[in-house]
């Protein structure tokens, strides 16, 4: 197996044992403005950098001046790095689908797939009281298909999930529950920490120990490491 992606911050690198695991589902889950898509964004900039393609399924609407900061920090030929970041719009759940089934026709030149939010589109038909078990269900089956692609490609799959206030613990937890934390190879919990910092906690991992945690802050050019503060 190769190497692991880089993801831009070398202290969420050493947390994940080199950065984003080939073969497996990263799942990066907490709540708005936690980092999840910045880390992603900073991984698949970091992989155009090195000469190598990602494919970032974007049903978030990313920023275009963020994407474009973060690849200026890295290089002089913005437009040269940029062209190693497909990126594929999406605007519902079906469509969601869609792209996520398309990604097969890249898996081959690509490093690095990111699906930016897995659970977004979920998100809303659960709250329209639709079939949510079935909607939950396909979100499954996406990434059952994206965890195949990864395994039989070596590349490396991050999604981005959503939280929900569990009612019984009061607690924030992943959206999908044990269903997409099952297909996932690592869970890694971001959540907004004082001094405007952000906090990565390793929850789950094939080769580490859960509960290791570092702090990062979010700058203009990037993701940098934080000395941890008592």
């Amino acid at each position: 197996m190769s190497e692991p992606i880089p993801t831009g911050c070398e202290g969420v690198d050493e947390l994940l044992g080199g950065g984003f695991e080939r073969g497996v589902v990263t799942q990066l889950y907490g709540p708005p403005a936690a980092g999840k898509t910045n880390l992603a964004l900073s991984a698949a900039v970091e992989t155009a950098a090195r000469g190598d393609s990602a494919l970032f399924i974007d049903t978030e609407g990313i920023s275009v001046d963020r994407l474009e900061q973060l690849a200026s920090a890295r290089t002089e030929d913005v437009e040269d790095l940029a062209s190693r970041i497909i990126v594929s719009d999406v605007l519902d759940f079906d469509e969601q689908g869609e792209a996520v089934q398309d990604a097969e026709e890249f898996a081959e030149q690509v490093e690095l797939i990111v699906l930016d939010s897995a659970t977004g589109f979920y998100r809303i038909r659960r709250t329209e009281d639709e079939e949510a078990g079935d909607a939950l269900r396909t979100v499954a089956q996406q990434v059952t298909h994206l965890l195949s692609l990864a395994r039989k490609h070596d590349l490396a799959v991050v999604i981005t999930n959503q939280v929900f206030t569990d009612p019984d613990s009061d607690r924030a937890r992943p959206l999908g529950g044990h269903t997409l934390t099952h297909w996932s190879g690592v869970v890694l919990r971001l959540e907004r920490f004082r001094g405007g910092n952000r906090r990565a906690t390793l929850e789950k991992h094939q080769a580490k120990p859960a509960g290791e945690t570092i702090q990062f802050k979010i700058t203009g050019e990037g993701l940098q490491s934080v000395e941890d503060v008592p």
